[in-house]
């Protein structure tokens, strides 16, 4: 037997209806950590491929800051595992629960990797990013 579900405005069927469509996937995008940590790893291939004599060079040619340049390079001295999980993050439009700072603050504090892997699954935990 074959069962017909009739949804009518307001009823059962048409609010399940309506949830499921809520529920549909959204798009997701690159984090925005995951932009500037890919930015970063560029300016160092940049830079290692002689296009900067130094941070101060390519501050100037890119119109930031010494101090902007040396934050984004920062980011390059996390812990391998960490980068990888930050460069696969994605998020729904809007969503950024941890930004670079917070990330900077929270992980950076040591250069220890085990250390940063221990802070970085604080913070996910925290964000619920994952």
């Amino acid at each position: 037997m074959t069962e017909v579900v009739i949804a009518f405005k307001g009823g059962r069927a048409w609010r399940q209806h309506q949830q499921a469509a809520k529920r549909a996937p959204t798009r997701r995008y690159p984090a925005r950590i995951a932009r500037q940590l890919a930015l970063a790893h560029s300016l160092r291939r940049r830079l290692e491929r002689g296009e900067f004599a130094d941070f101060a060079d390519m501050a100037r040619q890119l119109g930031f800051t010494r101090a902007r340049v040396t934050q984004l390079m920062d980011l390059l001295l996390l812990a391998p595992e960490v980068q990888e999980e930050i460069l696969f993050l994605e998020l729904p439009p809007g969503a950024q629960p941890v930004s670079e700072r917070g990330l900077r603050e929270a992980v950076l504090g040591t250069i220890d990797w085990q250390e940063q892997r221990r802070r970085w699954e604080g913070l996910k935990a925290a964000a619920t990013l994952l």
